[in-house]
């Protein structure tokens, strides 16, 4: 018999893979700093560290009230902070929305075996991802250079569709692509406001993953199935 699900899609952040705390903000700031010595412009790293965070706190206030900040309007704000410009400001914008390439990502355990268990059985896979400033391309590279990208058919990242979750927009795209309808899928993610709510006001199935990160908003709704680990995915679609 046919398993009821037929696709599940990954949440990316915590989910597949998780940043060290702090590596990616380090990161930012020394490319900015690097732009900037590169173009000739003189900015003091207070400046840039400041700029950074003000940039930062409004994606955030963004991200939590649904209006999407795409990473390039992001950068402009930063370079306006800095106040470079003509080919600096080309520059220290690159830099900064390239950052995140340099930054060693800490897969979840277990990840790898999950996915290839679940493509065993067929189930198409998706990811949805809201993005910060490390764009939907850059995150394709890093699963390439993973060779996990071969598992997905399937993506939606919020810079590529203009959506936070949990709109059902960001949904809508990545079960379009993967050739599912909202009842035959189910979404893994580890936030219960923006994967959990989100999915299930789409009507997907829903899985909170708490091994790399337990969120405890209580204040929102709690999935249809908590795990520990991705192998226990594989036993889930098949109920």
């Amino acid at each position: 018999m046919s398993p009821l699900i037929k696709a599940v899609t990954f949440d990316f952040w915590n989910t597949i893979a998780r940043v060290p705390p702090g590596a990616m903000t380090e990161a930012r700031r020394r490319a900015v700093a690097a732009a900037c010595e590169a173009s000739e412009v003189a900015v003091e790293a207070e400046l840039i560290a400041r700029s950074l965070e003000e940039v930062w706190r409004h994606w955030e206030r963004s991200w939590s009230e649904g209006m999407h900040l795409h990473p390039d309007d992001a950068a402009r704000m930063l370079v306006r902070s800095l106040g470079v410009e003509g080919a600096a400001e080309e520059m220290v914008s690159e830099a900064f929305l390239a950052a995140g390439r340099e930054v060693e990502l800490e897969l979840a355990p277990g990840i790898g075996a999950g996915l290839e268990a679940l493509r065993e059985r067929e189930i198409r896979l998706g990811i949805v991802c809201d993005v910060g400033f490390t764009g939907g391309e850059l995150l394709r590279a890093f699963l390439g250079r993973e060779e996990l990208l071969c598992h997905f058919s399937g993506w939606a990242f919020s810079d590529e569709v203009g959506h936070y979750k949990p709109s059902p927009r960001i949904f809508e795209a990545a079960l379009e692509a993967l050739g599912a309808q909202p009842g035959e899928a189910m979404h893994v993610g580890d936030l219960r406001r923006t994967d959990v709510a989100g999915a299930a006001a789409f009507g997907m199935r829903t899985a909170r993953y708490r091994g790399l990160h337990d969120d405890l908003d209580s204040a929102s709704v709690e999935a249809d199935f908590v795990i520990e680990r991705h192998d226990e995915l594989p036993a889930l679609v098949e109920r």
